[in-house]
């Protein structure tokens, strides 16, 4: 799939926004069921050159409630999302803590109303995503800065999972 999105963008097609690009695999005779991934595919890869040559203290990381651990954590929410109290080792923690390391400015939020609202209170140069893929895709047509997105491998609200090394990968 990605060699026919390649050949697309060198002969000049804008696949630049989810309607358009369903609009070129029909064209293509692809059915699109897999829309939204290929789109955020897509988005990593036309914003990854972009997203590396900015610095670390001019990105944030948004990491979803969701991979908190239900039981076990006493986060508070704030009108910046989760303040982790590093109770217990879940995959938020494990994830705000190699960002910060790096320079990052880490969010733990609930949703996207509230990723919008740090994005224009804070004004980064460029954002990486963790999420569901609904929740991505939102963020990736709206955003209007590079943005790069690593989708759950298991989603639901509560005690999702996500690949850590593709993420620490794109940190």
């Amino acid at each position: 799939m990605s060699k026919i999105l390649q050949k697309l963008i060198s002969a000049g097609a804008d696949i630049s926004t989810r309607k358009t690009l369903k609009s070129a695999l029909r064209v293509l005779g692809i059915k699109p069921e897999n829309i939204d991934k290929l789109y955020i595919e897509l988005k990593n890869s036309i914003n990854e050159d972009m997203f590396s040559k900015i610095p670390p203290k001019d990105k944030v990381v948004f990491i979803p409630q969701c991979l908190r651990n239900s039981k076990r954590c006493k986060a508070k929410l704030t009108g910046l999302g989760y303040k982790c109290m590093s109770c217990c080792r879940c995959r938020a923690r494990k994830i705000r803590e190699k960002g910060e390391s790096l320079g990052y400015r880490v969010f733990i939020v609930p949703g996207d109303s509230m990723v919008f609202n740090i994005v224009r209170k804070f004004k980064p140069k460029a954002v990486f995503g963790i999420g569901c893929l609904k929740e991505l895709v939102i963020a990736a047509e709206e955003i209007g800065i590079p943005a790069m997105a690593v989708e759950l491998s298991k989603d639901g609200c509560v005690d999702t999972t996500v690949n850590l090394e593709k993420i620490f990968e794109i940190l």
